[in-house]
């Protein structure tokens, strides 16, 4: 006889099914590769120092590691994780994200990197020492399912970075006010918890507090985003609204254009060592 679902788990597939249904209602076509237009904002320089997520996931991955990067991207964690320890594989749905990690692992001479284009509920990978999931569980409505072969992945260790609320969730503001509707958000590191505890896993908690949402480097820039967020047509009452909308919810800043009203985020690095965090089957 299978496990009962416990009430956090329960709500979270309610609040993962609701936003997409909301978000399908809301569009004219769904995007083949939705992350095309993003890959850029998960590039980064694999040599870089000051980030505080990054500082963290290192100090749990040792030299001779293997490491297991579900839902890797463009390589923001990967790339400078491959320059610290033996090897790092990739799962990556998407083939923009994944044209781009190669781009970058050529670029920086890197070559201690595998890349399998796939989604994490297909994929057919061996275990590594670590597996790492950094800001992918948002969306993930069978949860639970993806968590237990996160585990059974890892000879050593999980690592989970998740924000305490998903990142989208920036945007809804604007589409309470330019849709006219509230907006459903997918759930973050405050939902997570309690379903893993209801997973029989509990994991160690490091809180870490990341910068501002990135600023835009124009107007036009920071209107194309909201048109992506939103899924405004041309030509449509949205826009129409939306364009009105501007000056309450963009503001100028010495570093760029910036959403008004965006707090610090913080982010939560969950550590799940694989002898006491085993699920229930």
């Amino acid at each position: 006889m299978g496990r009962q679902q416990g009430p956090a788990l329960k709500q979270w597939k309610r609040q993962v099914q609701a936003h997409h249904a909301q978000s399908r209602r809301a569009m004219k076509e769904e995007a083949r590769d939705y992350w095309q237009p993003y890959t850029s904002f998960f590039r980064q320089d694999p040599y870089r120092t000051g980030d505080p997520a990054l500082n963290a996931l290192l100090r749990h991955v040792r030299p001779s590691d293997t490491v297991l990067d579900v839902g890797g991207g463009a390589g923001r964690f990967a790339l400078p994780l491959a320059l610290r320890c033996r090897w790092v594989t990739v799962v990556e749905p998407s083939p923009s994200m994944v044209a781009a990690l190669k781009e970058g692992m050529q670029e920086a001479g890197i070559t201690n990197i595998s890349v399998f284009q796939s989604l994490w509920e297909e994929a057919e990978v061996e275990p590594h020492d670590v597996v790492l999931c950094a800001h992918v569980l948002y969306g993930v409505e069978e949860v639970d399912a993806f968590v237990k072969k996160l585990l059974a992945h890892a000879r050593r260790l999980v690592l989970v970075l998740m924000f305490m609320e998903s990142p989208i969730s920036v945007f809804s503001q604007a589409w309470r006010l330019v849709r006219r509707e509230r907006r459903i958000d997918l759930p973050g590191l405050r939902l997570l918890l309690p379903v893993l505890w209801e997973m029989d896993i509990y994991p160690d908690v490091e809180m870490v507090q990341c910068a501002p949402y990135r600023a835009f480097p124009s107007w036009e820039a920071a209107v194309q985003e909201l048109r992506r967020r939103l899924y405004i047509s041309p030509q449509t009452p949205e826009e129409e609204r939306l364009m009105h909308l501007l000056p309450r919810l963009l503001e100028e800043t010495p570093e760029g254009i910036r959403l008004r009203c965006t707090p610090s985020r913080w982010e939560g690095l969950l550590v799940l060592p694989r002898e006491r965090a085993t699920p229930p089957s």
